[in-house]
């Protein structure tokens, strides 16, 4: 069972980075504890989040609500039965490692990865999940962003999508390619951003410049307060909670298999094609290993 608060927060996001200092603390707090809007009462709301009650009706305002009861509603509307807010979260399991046996060690790390697993699974916004992988499928063309540690799980989504859709592109700027890549999108493009904190500021600047140009921008990112968030159209939200020192990025490989898997399933015969026919020219070209 899962809760979507999708509606509220989508508003939320968009607005984040031209918000107030104050109007930044309050609508974060909310992102971070949205099932607090729909249970709540407005002065427990402004009290937990440490701010004066009134921001919370300028901020409903600034994200396009007539009043902060509007937005209250639309949290409220998105709850279901099950529970908003889990019995304890990664956090509380980043416990000290380094001098502890193997088997503790081995342990701390299962739970907070699996926690990671399950709390993507079980939290993510399934319609902003349907909308991407629709996306990906009918686009023109997809181009997928992501420096520093996020440079791997670009290139690994690029690569395995590449083998069914050859309207992928890893953006670069080797040779001139990311002016290249640029320079003719259009609405009828997807730019695909992952980041996460502290987050690279060449993906921001692509997401940014693709957003304003009418591109649609897919976010993979850690919280709904990161400038990917805000400029992305759909935006996929992956826990790297760790008890060391390095995020986790687990649930991201995860996320990347699920959207691969829902662009092939819904690719239709040419997708097995493309990539029957790769595998055949690999095969026959030597790139895999024969004795």
């Amino acid at each position: 069972m899962r809760v979507q608060f999708g509606a509220g927060a989508d508003r939320l996001t968009w607005v984040y980075a031209k918000l107030s200092p104050q109007l930044k603390k309050c609508a974060a707090y909310i992102l971070e504890h949205p099932s607090e809007v729909a249970t709540l009462s407005m002065r427990q709301v402004a009290a937990n989040a440490g701010v004066p009650w009134s921001t919370l009706t300028r901020l409903a305002r600034a994200a396009g609500f007539s009043a902060y009861s509007e937005l209250r509603d639309v949290y409220r509307d998105s709850i279901n039965n099950a529970s908003a807010a889990r019995p304890h979260r990664a956090g509380q399991l980043q416990t000290a490692v380094g001098e502890s046996d193997i088997g503790h060690t081995l342990g701390v790390f299962q739970q907070v990865t699996l926690l990671n697993v399950n709390t993507l699974f079980d939290d993510i916004d399934t319609d902003a999940l349907d909308r991407a992988a629709q996306a990906l499928t009918s686009a023109r063309s997809v181009l997928v962003v992501g420096t520093q540690e996020s440079h791997s799980f670009a290139n690994y989504f690029h690569c395995a999508a590449a083998m069914c859709c050859r309207n992928w592109h890893l953006v670069t700027r080797h040779n001139g390619e990311y002016t290249h890549l640029f320079e003719s999108l259009t609405g009828a493009d997807v730019v695909v951003g992952i980041s996460f904190e502290p987050w690279a500021a060449d993906t921001i600047r692509v997401a940014r410049h693709a957003r304003e140009r009418g591109v649609r921008v897919i976010g993979i990112t850690d919280r709904r307060t990161s400038p990917l968030a805000s400029c992305s159209n759909d935006v996929l939200l992956v826990p790297t909670q760790s008890p060391s020192f390095f995020q986790s990025y687990v649930a991201t490989a995860a996320l990347i298999e699920v959207l691969l898997g829902m662009v092939v399933a819904r690719g239709g015969s040419s997708v097995v094609e493309n990539i029957e026919r790769l595998e055949r020219y690999r095969r026959e070209t030597g790139e895999y290993w024969q004795e």
